[in-house]
C-alpha cells in the first residue's frame, strides 16, 4: 500500500500540481486503509502537500478527495511538530480563504462519513490553535464573531448587549449585514457554529439509540468537545462563542444523554469535565478581566434573584413555587435543595422556567423540540389508551392519577438538571486544587486514562489541558501547567517504580508476609514509619496544617557507592513509601509485556505514598544532611532515620478512608524509593504553582502582562516603546575604539564621535526631529542620533589587581543592539544560533547593569548547571568583584570552578576575606606605630581606626599640600610635622604647637629634599604621602614623579584603595555579627549578593523561602530559555512579593534558540497533545514578539555551519573562522571536514533493546571508538574530542567500549565527554563524533 502511494507521488514528479485522478486514487487507498497514519506519514515525507496538493489546488475544481487530503497532511504536520505546519501553506496563503470556505461547505453538504468529519474537526482544531498565522486567524475568527448571536435566545442577547455600551452599536451594523446573508461566506459566518452545536446534540441523541457505540461515533463526539474546549480557552473565540454554548446547555445535555452512561464513554465524560470548567471559568468575557470570588458570588445571587422574580411574575398562584420566592439564598442554592423544589414540577412549568431563567426555549431547539414532540405523542397515546379503557368500563368513574411517560420523565429530568446546573452554588476551581494531594498515589500512577502510555500517536483525543498561544488569565495559565506537570511527573515516577520494584524480587513467606530477596540501586526495604506530629488545621480548613513522621531503613550489605548516594539525600528531597503484598505466584515474564493497569496486580503493589525529607540522621542521631559541607558529619553505622513531612491532604483522605472501614496504610508500608535529585523536583514546583494560584500578589510587570497571556501588541514590551527607555547609557568597555562605535549603529541617522576618543564610552541617543519619539502605536523605531563621549576611570590603587579588567571582544552591531536592549527596561529576546556569542552578550549586559545601577540586584537563571558555569567564568573575568556573586543550588558541586560560588562557599569566603582584610588593617596600624591597640580585633574597631587615623592622616596630608605648594617652597613649614607631631586633643595646644618652629629652614634634610624637588626626582606628593610604608609591597617606585598631577592621582588611588578596603570590611561586619551559618547565608542572599544565579529548577524549589526572606531583585536574565518549560520560566519572574500590587521587575532578558532542542518531556501524549514541551520563549516567538537575531557565528568552519545555517535568518561567519589557521587547514588524518558514515549490521546485529526503549547499536559504538583511537594516533588531543549519542542506551554502551578499549591505555585515554545530545546542549568541542 505504501509503495503504491510512493509510486503515485513519483509519477507526478514533473507536474507543478497533482492531477485529480492521482489524488482520487491516493485518497481511495487512504480511505480503504481507514486513513492509516503510516500512509499519511509517507505522503508527508514525500512532501505531497508542498509539491502537489497545494500548488494544484483550485477552489472551484477541488474534489472532496483533494480537500480532505490537504486537511490530513496539515493535521500530520501539526502532530509531528518538527517544522512549522503552515510554512508550505503560507507560500500561497491567498488560496487558504477559498480552501477554508470549501471545507465549511463540504461539512454542510452531508457527503462526509463520521471518520471524515473527525478529520475535518481535527483540522478546525489545528486552525483555531494557530491564530498566530494571519491568514488562518482571518478565516477562523469570522466564525466566532458577533454575527453568531443571531442564534441566541432573545432575552439572553438583550441582556448581554446591555452589559456593554459598545456592543449595541456593533450589533446594529451586524444586523444590517447578516440579517439576510447573500453569500455562502456570510451564511457560514452567521450560522456555522450554531449549526455545528445543533448537529453535535442531534448526533448525541441519535447515538444514544444505537445498541453498540463504535469507535467512529466516539471519536466524532470527542473531537467536537475538544473543539468547543479550544474555542472557550482563548479569549478572541470565547467572547462570542460561549453565549451560544451556554444557551444550548451542551454540558448538562451531554451528561444527561444515554451515551454518557456507557462505560466506553469515559473519555467523553472527562472531556465534558474540562468543557464545564472553561464554560464556568471566572472571567469577564467582554473585558478579559478575571473575576474575584466576590464578583462570582454576586453573579450567582443575580441568577437566583432572577429565578425568584420569574416565579413571582409567572407563577404567583402556584403553591409549590411560593417557597422559592421567599426562601433565602443559603437554603436554596445547594443541589439537594434545588432538586427538592424542581423535581415535582410538571413539564410545562419547567419549560417556562428554563426559557426565562436559563434562556433555553425548548420549542426553538431542534433536538429538544423533537423530544417535546415525542412527549406529546406519548401523552396523546396514553390519553387515548385511557379513553378506550373508560369506554370499555363506563361504570367506573374513579379519577385515575396521571402517570408520567418515559419520554416525559426524561425531558423533565433534563430540564431540572439544566436549572440546577445554572443555579447551584459555584465551586471555585482554586479550592479544589488546594485540596488536591501533590504526591501521586497508586490510583493515579497506574490509571492509563489519566496518565497515558509513553508512546502517543496523536490519532485520538485526550482529556488533557493544552498549552497554546493564549491563556484566559494567569490563574488559567498556572492551572494548565499544574495539571500537565503533575501528570508528567507521575509518568516519570511510574517509570522509576516499574524499574525498581521487579528488582526487589518480592515473595510471600510462610506467615503470609512479604520477603525481598533482591536489591535495587534506588530502593531498599523500609524498617518502619512513625507519625510524630499532626498539627491542627488552619482556620477554615479541614486538612491538617502539617504532618511530620520518621522513616527508618538500613543500608547493611549495600555497596559503598550506593550507600554514599543514599547518604546524599538532602532537605526537600522526595522519597516514596510503597507497600508490596507479594502475589502467590511471582511474575516471571517481561515487564515490557505488561500493560499499565496489569503491573500493580502482577507485582502486588498496594499503596504508594510520598514524603519530603527535612533531615537525615545516622545511627547516633547525627544530622548528615546539613547543606553546609563544612558542617556535614560522616555517617555512623548502617541505620538511617529520615525526618519527613507527609502530604497533609493525602493523610486526611487516608484517615477518612480508614474511618469508613478501609485498612490502615502507613504501618504496612515496606519499601523506600529514592529518585535522582535532578528528576525529583516535581513536588516543589507543584507546591510553588499552587501557592501562586492562591496568592493575589501573583503579578507580572504591567508591560509584560498582555504579551504573557498572548494578547495585544507583541512588540509592546520593547525598550524603545516604553516610557522608561534610557536616553544615555554608560557602555564602559563595550566598544574597543571609535571605529567600533561607528560600525555598531548602521541604522542611526547620525553618529557624532569626537576624535581621539578612548574608552570607556558613554553614548547619548536623541530622536531625530520629525520622526517622533518612542510610541507604542508605531511598529518601526524612530530615527535617532548617537552622540559619543568618554571619561576616565579613577585610579583604584597601586596594585596590579586594582586595574580594571576590560572587555576584549569586538561585538557585532546585532550584539550591540542586544546589549542596549538588555540594559534598557523592558523585554529583550535574543535568538542565539550556535557560536554567535550569546553568552558573551549576556555577560556584557550583566556587567553594564552592575555598574550602571549599583542599587539593583540581578538574577541569572539557566536550564543547566553548565550554562551557569559558563556565565560565571566570563563574569569573573570582567570588572565585577567576585564577592557580589552567588550561586544557589547543588550544581556548584559538579563544576570545575576554582572559586566556590555556592551559598556556603561565599559565606566561608567572606569570613576568610574578613581575616585577610583585618590583617591588612593590623599591618597599616603597625606603620603608624599603633601596634597592640586591637585596631583589627573586629570590623567595628577597624572602622573606628579608619575614621580616627587613616582619614585624619589623609586630611592632614591635603592641608600640608596646600601649605607647601606645588613646587615645595614651604616644605620647611611642614617637614618636621611629618611623622613626628602627635595628634593633640586640646585645640589650643595644637595651635601652639603649630606656632613653634621645630625645624631649621637651612637644615641638611630640608636642603636635600629641596634639591630632589628641584631636580624632579621627587614631588611634594611623594615626600608628604603618609602611607608610603604600607604600600612598600606595591610595584615600585610608587610615585614616578613625572608630574605633580600624576603623583596626586596615584595618591588619590591609594586612598581609594583604603576606602574600598574598609568598605569591604564594613560588608564583612554582618558576617561577624551573625553567629549562625543559616543567618549568614540568608543575609548573603537578601542583602549582600548583587548577582545571584540558579537553575530554573532551584528557583521553583526555593521560591517560598526567598519570598519569606523578603528577597528583592530588579533584573532577570535567562539563558537557554528555549529549553525551559513554560512554568519554569514563569516562576523565576515571581521570586519576590509584589509591592502594592505592582511587580518590581524592570528587565527580563530571554536568551535562547527555539530552533534547537525544546524542553525535555518524556511522555509523548503530554508533549504532542498538551504541548508541555513548548517553552515561554518559543511561544513568544510564535506570537511574533520582536527578537534580536545574532547573525555571525565564530565557532565552526563555514562548511560545517552551512549544515544548519538554513534554519536561521542570514547567519554568516565572523572573520576568525575565515582567517584563523585552525579553520583554514585540514584536520590531521581526516579527508573531510564532516562525513556521514553508514554502519552496516555488526556480526549480523544492528539496533537492539536490552530493556524497553534502551536503544543500542554495537556496530556504531565500535566504529565511533575506533575512529576516536585513530584520531588520537593522528595526534589530536583527547580533550578536544567528544562522542555524542541521541540515546541513553548508546551512551552507556559507548562508555563500556571506551573503558574496555582505551581508558587503561595512556596512548588513547578517554574523550572529553561521552554523553547525550541533550546533555551536551550549550557546550562545544573541536571534534564531535555522533552516533
Amino acid at each position: 500500500m505504501i509503495d503504491a502511494i510512493n509510486a503515485s507521488v513519483a509519477s507526478e514528479e514533473k507536474l507543478t500540481g497533482a492531477s485529480e485522478p492521482v489524488v482520487e486514487e491516493i485518497y481511495a487507498k487512504l480511505k480503504e486503509s481507514g486513513f492509516d497514519s503510516k500512509q499519511v506519514t509517507t505522503l508527508e515525507f514525500n512532501s505531497f502537500l508542498e509539491r502537489k496538493l497545494w500548488p494544484g489546488f483550485e477552489t472551484e475544481k477541488a474534489s472532496l478527495a483533494h480537500l480532505i487530503t490537504i486537511a490530513l497532511l496539515i493535521n500530520e504536520k501539526v502532530r509531528d511538530g518538527s517544522v512549522s505546519a503552515w510554512d508550505s501553506v503560507a507560500a500561497r496563503k491567498e488560496k487558504f480563504s477559498g480552501y477554508f470556505e470549501s471545507m465549511l461547505e463540504l461539512w454542510k453538504s452531508g457527503r462526509l462519513t463520521l471518520r471524515e468529519k473527525s478529520h475535518v474537526l481535527q483540522f478546525l482544531i489545528n486552525c483555531f490553535q494557530s491564530l498566530e498565522q494571519d491568514f488562518v486567524r482571518e478565516c477562523c475568527l469570522r466564525l466566532t464573531g458577533l454575527q453568531s448571536w443571531f442564534h441566541l435566545n432573545d432575552l439572553h442577547r438583550e441582556k448581554l448587549l446591555s452589559l456593554n455600551k459598545k456592543l449595541p452599536a456593533f450589533w446594529k451594523k451586524v444586523q444590517k449585514k447578516y440579517a439576510d446573508p447573500k453569500t455562502p461566506q456570510a451564511k457560514h459566518e452567521r450560522n456555522f457554529m450554531s449549526e455545528l452545536l445543533d448537529e453535535f446534540l442531534a448526533s448525541l441523541e441519535k447515538f444514544g439509540e444505537l445498541t453498540d457505540l463504535g469507535v467512529e461515533e466516539l471519536s466524532y463526539l470527542e473531537r467536537c468537545i475538544e473543539l468547543m474546549i479550544d474555542l472557550l480557552d482563548q479569549l478572541p473565540t470565547r467572547r462570542f462563542f460561549r453565549p451560544l454554548l451556554v444557551d444550548k446547555h451542551v454540558v448538562v445535555r451531554c451528561r444527561g444523554s444515554k451515551v454518557a452512561q456507557l462505560p466506553q464513554a469515559r473519555l467523553v465524560n472527562q472531556l465534558l469535565g474540562i468543557l464545564r470548567y472553561y464554560e464556568n471559568f471566572e472571567i469577564d468575557d467582554t473585558t478579559g478581566k478575571p473575576l474575584s470570588r466576590r464578583e462570582v458570588t454576586d453573579l450567582h445571587y443575580e441568577r437566583l434573584q432572577l429565578l425568584q422574580r420569574v416565579c413571582f411574575q409567572e407563577f404567583s398562584d402556584n403553591p409549590s413555587l411560593k417557597q422559592i420566592m421567599l426562601v433565602n439564598v443559603a437554603k436554596l442554592d445547594t443541589r439537594e435543595a434545588l432538586l427538592e423544589h424542581f423535581e415535582p414540577l410538571p413539564f410545562e412549568v419547567l419549560k417556562v422556567l428554563c426559557a426565562k431563567v436559563c434562556y433555553l426555549d425548548v420549542s426553538r431547539d431542534t433536538t429538544l423540540a423533537a423530544m417535546e414532540q415525542k412527549v406529546r405523542d406519548a401523552m396523546a397515546a396514553q390519553e387515548a389508551q385511557e379513553a378506550e379503557k373508560e369506554a370499555a368500563e363506563p361504570k367506573k368513574k374513579k379519577r385515575r392519577k396521571k402517570v408520567k411517560t418515559e419520554e416525559e420523565e426524561r425531558i423533565c429530568k433534563l430540564l431540572v438538571e439544566i436549572l440546577v446546573n445554572r443555579l447551584e452554588r459555584p465551586v471555585m476551581q482554586q479550592d479544589d486544587v488546594m485540596k488536591m494531594p501533590l504526591y501521586p498515589t497508586e490510583d493515579l500512577i497506574w490509571d492509563p486514562n489519566l496518565v497515558p502510555e509513553e508512546h502517543y500517536s496523536g490519532d485520538y483525543t485526550l482529556a488533557l489541558p493544552k498549552l497554546n498561544l493564549q491563556f484566559l488569565t494567569i490563574h488559567d495559565y498556572l492551572l494548565r501547567n499544574f495539571n500537565l506537570f503533575r501528570l508528567e511527573s507521575t509518568h516519570e515516577i511510574r517509570d522509576d517504580l516499574q524499574d525498581q520494584i521487579p528488582r526487589m524480587k518480592a515473595s510471600a513467606d510462610q506467615d503470609g508476609g512479604t520477603h525481598f530477596s533482591g536489591s535495587g540501586r534506588m530502593m531498599v526495604p523500609l524498617g518502619g514509619l512513625e507519625v510524630m506530629n499532626v498539627k491542627r488545621p488552619k482556620v477554615g480548613e479541614e486538612v491538617p496544617s502539617e504532618v511530620r513522621a520518621e522513616v527508618r531503613w538500613s543500608l547493611t550489605g549495600v555497596l559503598p557507592q550506593i550507600r554514599e548516594e543514599w547518604d546524599t539525600l538532602r532537605e526537600h528531597d522526595v522519597i516514596f513509601l510503597i507497600r508490596i503484598k507479594a502475589p502467590e505466584e511471582p511474575y516471571d515474564g517481561r515487564v515490557a509485556d505488561l500493560t499499565v493497569a496489569e503491573f500493580p496486580e502482577k507485582f502486588g503493589v498496594v499503596s504508594v505514598r510520598g514524603a519530603e525529607i527535612t533531615e537525615l540522621l545516622d545511627d547516633e542521631g547525627n544530622v548528615i544532611s546539613d547543606p553546609n559541607p563544612a558542617e556535614r558529619k560522616t555517617p555512623v553505622g548502617d541505620g538511617r532515620v529520615a525526618r519527613v513531612i507527609l502530604d497533609p491532604a493525602q493523610y486526611h483522605q487516608d484517615l477518612e478512608a480508614m474511618a469508613s472501614g478501609k485498612a490502615e496504610i502507613y504501618s504496612n508500608l515496606n519499601l523506600v524509593l529514592r529518585r535522582k535529585p535532578k528528576e525529583n523536583n516535581f513536588k516543589a514546583i507543584l507546591h510553588t504553582i499552587r501557592s501562586l494560584m492562591n496568592n493575589e500578589d501573583t503579578v507580572v510587570p504591567d508591560w509584560l502582562h498582555d504579551l504573557f497571556l498572548g494578547y495585544g501588541d507583541p512588540g509592546a514590551a520593547q525598550y524603545w516603546k516604553l516610557p522608561t527607555t534610557l536616553s544615555e547609557i554608560d557602555f564602559r568597555d563595550t566598544f574597543l575604539d571609535e571605529d567600533h562605535i561607528l560600525e555598531s549603529f548602521p541604522d542611526a541617522e547620525d553618529i557624532d564621535v569626537p576624535e581621539d576618543l578612548k574608552r570607556p564610552f558613554k553614548l547619548k541617543f536623541e530622536a531625530v526631529k520629525g520622526t517622533g519619539g518612542a510610541s507604542t502605536l508605531s511598529s518601526k523605531r524612530p530615527q535617532e542620533r548617537v552622540i559619543a563621549s568618554a571619561y576616565t576611570l579613577p585610579n583604584m590603587g597601586p596594585y596590579p589587581e586594582c586595574m580594571p579588567r576590560e572587555n576584549s571582544i569586538r561585538f557585532t552591531p546585532v550584539q550591540v543592539e542586544a546589549i542596549r536592549s538588555g540594559v534598557n527596561p523592558g523585554l529583550t529576546m535574543v535568538v542565539g544560533p550556535p557560536g554567535t556569542g550569546k553568552t558573551d552578550t549576556a555577560v556584557q549586559v550583566v556587567n553594564l547593569l552592575f555598574h550602571n545601577f549599583p542599587d539593583q540586584k540581578i538574577v541569572l537563571v539557566a536550564h543547566s548547571n553548565q550554562a551557569l558555569n559558563d556565565l560565571f567564568e566570563k563574569i569573573v573575568a570582567l570588572d565585577i568583584p567576585e564577592r557580589y556573586l552567588l550561586r544557589l543550588g547543588r550544581g556548584i558541586e559538579e563544576l570545575d570552578a576554582k572559586q566556590d560560588f555556592s551559598k556556603w562557599g561565599r559565606v566561608n569566603h567572606m569570613l576568610k576575606r574578613r581575616i585577610d582584610l583585618l590583617a591588612k588593617v593590623e599591618r597599616l596600624a603597625d606603620t603608624f606605630g599603633l601596634s597592640g591597640q586591637d585596631v583589627a580585633y573586629t570590623c567595628e574597631n577597624a572602622q573606628h581606626f579608619f575614621l580616627h587615623h587613616v582619614r585624619y592622616r589623609w586630611e592632614e596630608f591635603h592641608k600640608k599640600l596646600s601649605i607647601v605648594g606645588k613646587n615645595g617652597a614651604n616644605i620647611h613649614k611642614v617637614l618636621g610635622k611629618a611623622g613626628t607631631k602627635k595628634r593633640r586633643l586640646d585645640e589650643e595646644a595644637a595651635e601652639a604647637a603649630d606656632g613653634r618652629q621645630n625645624e631649621d629652614e637651612n637644615s641638611e634634610e630640608v636642603k636635600r629634599i629641596r634639591e630632589q624637588l628641584l631636580s624632579g626626582q621627587k614631588t611634594v606628593i611623594s615626600v608628604l604621602f603618609p602611607f608610603t610604608k604600607f604600600f612598600a609591597d606595591a610595584p615600585q617606585p610608587l610615585f614616578p614623579s613625572e608630574s605633580h598631577e600624576a603623583d596626586l592621582e596615584i595618591a588619590e588611588g591609594c586612598f581609594r584603595y583604603f576606602e574600598n578596603m574598609f568598605r569591604e570590611i564594613e560588608e564583612c561586619r554582618a558576617f561577624e555579627l551573625l553567629r549562625n551559618g543559616h543567618d549568614r547565608g540568608d543575609y548573603l542572599i537578601t542583602t549582600h549578593a548583587r548577582i545571584i544565579a540558579m537553575t530554573c529548577t532551584h528557583a521553583a524549589l526555593t521560591r517560598s523561602t526567598l519570598v519569606n526572606l523578603s528577597f528583592k531583585y530588579d533584573n532577570l536574565l535567562m539563558e537557554e530559555s528555549a529549553q525551559i518549560l513554560e512554568v519554569e520560566t514563569f516562576i523565576p519572574m515571581l521570586l519576590q512579593n509584589a509591592e502594592s500590587g505592582v511587580s518590581r521587575l524592570k528587565r527580563v532578558m530571554l536568551i535562547g534558540d527555539h530552533h534547537q532542542l525544546p524542553p525535555v518531556v518524556k511522555n509523548r501524549a503530554f508533549q504532542k497533545y498538551g504541548h508541555l514541551d513548548q517553552s515561554l520563549y518559543a511561544r513568544f516567538v510564535r506570537l511574533k514578539t520582536p527578537t534580536v537575531d545574532l547573525n555571525l557565528q565564530g565557532r565552526a568552519r563555514p562548511s560545517i555551519a552551512e549544515l544548519y545555517s538554513w534554519r536561521y535568518k542570514d547567519l554568516g561567519n565572523l572573520p576568525n573562522v575565515l582567517t584563523d589557521d585552525r579553520y583554514r587547514y585540514a584536520n590531521p588524518g581526516l579527508t573531510y571536514v564532516y562525513q556521514f558514515v553508514n554502519v552496516e549490521d555488526f556480526e549480523g546485529r544492528g539496533e537492539s533493546q536490552p530493556t524497553p526503549y534502551f536503544y543500542q547499536n554495537l556496530g556504531e559504538a565500535e566504529y565511533c571508538v575506533a575512529l576516536f583511537m585513530y584520531m588520537r594516533l593522528c595526534g589530536i588531543p583527547a580533550h578536544k574530542i567528544s562522542i555524542l549519542s541521541t540515546y541513553n542506551g548508546q551512551k552507556a554502551l559507548l562508555r563500556d567500549v571506551v573503558r574496555t578499549r582505551c581508558s587503561w591505555n595512556p596512548l588513547f585515554g578517554e574523550p572529553a565527554k561521552i554523553t547525550t545530545v541533550d546533555k551536551f546542549q550549550g557546550q562545544q568541542n573541536d571534534f564531535i563524533i555522533a552516533t
